[in-house]
């Protein structure tokens, strides 16, 4: 026998202790450690799970198993588990184990007891293994116990976490798993609380929820508990709800069982006040001991409450950063969501970058050494402070007339909020100094039509000068950044001329250079809107106005779309695939290369780098023979502009409005010449990027063999202060590059979030059994199926004439626009990319509802009306 302990007592671990003991046993630990009532018992610890796995010879097996299973194929994954399974209940458990089972259960008095699962790779920071895991109550007698204990060893390897650990991919070998002995409390009433409310993320709310009988009734999902969500600081109840309890759990003579609960109960309070706010206290206790919110599980007995297990909460959207400005209730919206229509993380390069050019817009300065309080992010995201707007009626009617053309679902969360908690908000004196940040979001929105026209009133060349003139001028203007920039980047040797380059120039490319190239043409934005109210003096329909939007000329983006048809095209003419070597793929990716899926953050690749994405798509093309129709509608429907123009001039002059024909025709022509140029900045802005990226690359090789990163693609998981830290980045970058990953799985992301952790996404509005409502873009109705894709990559999916459904696009999908039939987003405006694009090719659209994406599934027929917004299911 060897000299090895098996097991401990709860009282004696602590979260040190969490390689042996797993997640659960060093929680209760830590509860017993800061005084709070926990029911006595033992750990058995991991060595006996490893001696059980030797002794048995399974380890070799476990893995030769495990080289046939597939996650996403549920009747192998069952298969395997089942397997594994099977041979922890045939093992024997080692002799040395059982004695020391034994010693540590007869010290107990032999009593009933709970035998739970206490995973070490549970609980870790990132992951949520709830009910993972199995838990065995009741168990009596050594026989039981050992057999309950060989179950929770073998739960490791249940379908339930054996498809959790590939969806996070998680390493399933080298686990360990121990197993929590503890004397079973023959509990009256028993349930969960959260110290945080859940379902919000608010951090001064508590939700608790009570059943009759044992805890397995709420765990297993086999009755409505009563609950209540208590505001934690004031100690008082929010909201209470008095369920009907038809089931409950009790013990019978071996195990638990489900029964009825006797009709006297069924509608009485579980809890009484006092016992409420008992179990807050408790809560709370554990809450400031474990320094975050605790997921706990209670049980009630002979007027004591017991703890029977406490885990973080993994599923809250996190606090935002930097945290504790000691004010009272404050606002912030996601900025590039409202800005960008961006629903993934920054990379830690991006965010730092996003950071510094806000900060110089807002304060003058490079350096953010300091932080503020109206700047914070959280999640990958950054978000501003929009509390002021609540303090002055006049910067409301700002937030509703949905200025720059910020993202309305956003617009309309900021005001939901503001509403909600203004007797709350105008009690603080207003601060006109932080009614600066939100201004900058309206700077920088890439729709700056609105600023400019309302900050420059000189903003007048394309009112003066012809058309071409302007067009010419913006585009040498944009050409000539470029250029210089090129040029400049020659001089740098090094890594500190590197990042002083970058600093020095980011805020001229992702704000001033955009802004002076719209200054152009920013006063042709109203000419459609100034023809269309001269129109509708004469006529009611204005139907064939919409004609006029289609096919902008000077459109960098539609012009790429059209690149690639025209490539697909003639690659299949002549019989040849695809590949990034071919001439006219490589003159595509030299023109546009610089673009990506996530084109506003540095950290992300550039197409040029990953041509995956391009390759596929043109070869989609071919498969399909999607190309002809997208160049034949793309010149219809230019041809259709034109035709449009020489209509509306021809009523007005038949009807006698020789004068508003005149003006009419000139406005829409010109907006014709003119409006293509909106997408120019991001082009400009995203060529910047790129080049900034290479920059970056560059310092990433000088860091890689200075020996502080292992690749120089790590450089854009650090920022630039720890670049010039001159510290070793690698455990960082891990670290950063762990939170990232799990960052881009995250699907909701909140468009406004409060001081106490709240968190808004504002759901559809006007939704029916059938059907939901949006923000209609682009007009047109069409009826299709539905293909749902998460990410431009996923294009070769789509199928000609299918409904594009998705969270929000970038220029990266653009070439995609031309196999859909309609498009839905979550997320966008009228002056979004999406939207814009939509209008250009005639595809019907509509935005702005939330979790459409979600909620529809690929195959389903539904009816999208860009006009009204409106999308009905047809089957």
């Amino acid at each position: 026998m060897r000299d090895v302990k098996y097991t401990e007592l709860l009282q004696n671990v602590t979260k040190r202790d969490f390689s042996k003991v797993g997640g659960k046993a060093a929680n209760l630990g830590e509860m017993i450690e800061a005084g709070l009532p926990v029911p006595e018992g033992f750990v058995l610890l991991v060595d006996a799970y490893n001696s059980f796995l030797v002794a048995n010879k399974l380890n070799s097996r476990i893995k030769e198993l495990l080289q046939t299973f597939d996650y996403q194929q549920y009747d192998k994954l069952e298969r395997t588990s089942e397997k594994i399974q099977q041979l922890f209940e045939e093992g024997e458990i080692p002799k040395d184990v059982l004695i020391a089972i034994d010693k540590a259960y007869e010290e107990m008095g032999n009593p009933e007891v709970a035998v739970r699962s206490s995973a070490t790779v549970e609980d870790l920071p990132g992951t949520s293994f709830a009910g993972q895991y199995d838990t065995y109550l009741n168990v009596k007698g050594k026989d039981r116990l050992y057999q309950s204990i060989k179950k929770c060893w073998a739960s490791l390897w249940n379908p339930r976490a054996l498809s959790y650990r590939s969806k996070q991919k998680l390493n399933s070998t080298d686990l360990a798993h121990a197993v929590v002995i503890q004397r079973l409390i023959n509990a009256e009433k028993s349930g969960i609380l959260f110290t945080a409310n859940p379902i919000n993320s608010r951090r001064d709310q508590m939700q608790l929820n009570s059943s009759w009988g044992l805890g397995d009734a709420i765990v297993g999902g086999n009755v409505v508990p009563d609950q209540w969500i208590l505001d934690k600081n004031r100690q008082q109840i929010v909201e209470e709800s008095i369920a009907t309890k038809e089931t409950m759990t009790v013990r019978k003579q071996a195990g638990v069982e489900l029964v009825a609960v006797p009709e006297e109960k069924r509608q009485k309070a579980t809890l009484s006040k006092e016992e409420v706010f008992q179990i807050l206290k408790l809560g709370k206790k554990a809450e400031k001991h474990f320094g975050s919110p605790q997921d706990i599980e209670w049980v009630f007995y002979k007027n004591k409450f017991y703890l029977v297990q406490s885990r973080p909460i993994t599923s809250l959207f996190p606090m935002l950063k930097p945290e504790g400005t000691g004010e009272g209730l404050r606002v912030y919206m996601n900025f590039l969501m409202s800005n960008q229509a961006m629903n993934e993380p920054l990379t830690p390069i991006g965010q730092d970058i996003w950071e510094k050019v806000i900060m110089n817009i807002v304060l003058k300065q490079n350096n953010r050494e300091k932080s503020v309080s109206w700047l914070k992010h959280g999640a990958g995201r950054l978000f501003i402070d929009v509390t002021e707007f609540s303090r002055l009626e006049r910067w409301w009617d700002k937030l509703r007339n949905n200025p720059s053309d910020m993202e309305p679902l956003t617009t309309k969360a900021v005001l939901h909020v503001l509403e909600r908690d203004k007797e709350q908000l105008v009690k603080e004196k207003m601060s006109l100094f932080k009614l600066i940040p939100i201004k900058t979001v309206f700077k920088l929105n890439p729709a700056f039509g609105k600023f400019i026209l309302t900050s420059f009133p000189k903003a007048t060349y394309g009112a003066v000068f012809p058309p071409e003139k302007v067009v010419a001028k913006a585009f040498a203007y944009g050409n000539r950044q470029i250029a210089a920039m090129e040029e400049s980047r020659k001089e740098l040797k090094t890594i500190e001329e590197k990042l002083a380059f970058i600093e020095n120039n980011i805020v001229t490319f992702f704000y001033f250079a955009p802004l002076k190239i719209l200054y152009y043409v920013v006063i042709s934005f109203s000419y459609f809107d100034k023809a269309k109210d001269i129109f509708t003096r004469h006529f009611r329909d204005t139907s064939q106005l919409n004609k006029v939007k289609k096919a902008v000329p000077h459109n960098v983006t539609t012009e790429m779309g059209m690149e690639l048809l025209e490539i697909a095209k003639n690659l299949d003419d002549a019989n040849e695939k695809p590949d990034p070597h071919h001439p006219q793929v490589k003159q595509f990716l030299h023109r546009y290369g610089h673009r990506s899926c996530q084109e506003v953050d540095l950290g992300v690749p550039r197409w040029r780098e990953e041509p995956e994405y391009i390759i596929t798509l043109i070869q989609s093309y071919i498969d399909n023979k999607s190309y002809h129709t997208g160049i034949e509608k793309f010149y219809r429907d230019r041809q259709q502009a034109e035709e449009a123009i020489n209509n509306i001039t021809k009523q007005l002059k038949d009807k006698g409005a020789h004068g508003d024909a005149k003006r009419v025709n000139k406005l829409l022509k010109n907006y014709r010449k003119m409006f293509g140029i909106r997408e120019l900045p991001k082009y400009i802005l995203t060529k910047a990027v790129s080049i900034f990226r290479e920059i970056l690359l560059e310092i990433g090789e000088e860091l890689q063999s200075e020996g502080r990163l292992d690749d120089k693609q790590d450089i854009f998981f650090v920022t630039l202060q720890d670049i010039k830290s001159e510290k070793k980045l690698q455990k960082l970058v891990k670290q950063n590059r762990r939170e990232y990953q799990q960052e881009l799985q995250r699907n909701l992301v909140p468009r406004v979030i409060t001081s106490t952790g709240e968190t808004i996404y504002f759901p559809a509005e006007d939704e029916s059994a059938n059907g939901f409502s949006g923000i209609p873009v682009s007009p047109g109705i069409y009826e299709g199926h539905v293909r749902v894709l998460s990410h431009p990559q996923e294009g070769n999916r789509l199928k000609q004439g299918e409904i594009l459904v998705t969270k929000t696009t970038n220029p990266a999908w653009t070439p995609l626009f031309l196999k859909a039939g309609g498009l839905i987003m979550e997320i966008g405006g009228p002056l979004s990319h999406g939207s814009v694009v939509a209008r250009e090719y005639g595809l019907p659209a509509v935005v702005g509802v939330t979790e459409v994406a979600t909620k529809l599934e690929d195959g389903q027929k539904i009816r999208l009306n860009g006009e009204t917004g409106r999308i009905d299911i047809v089957q």
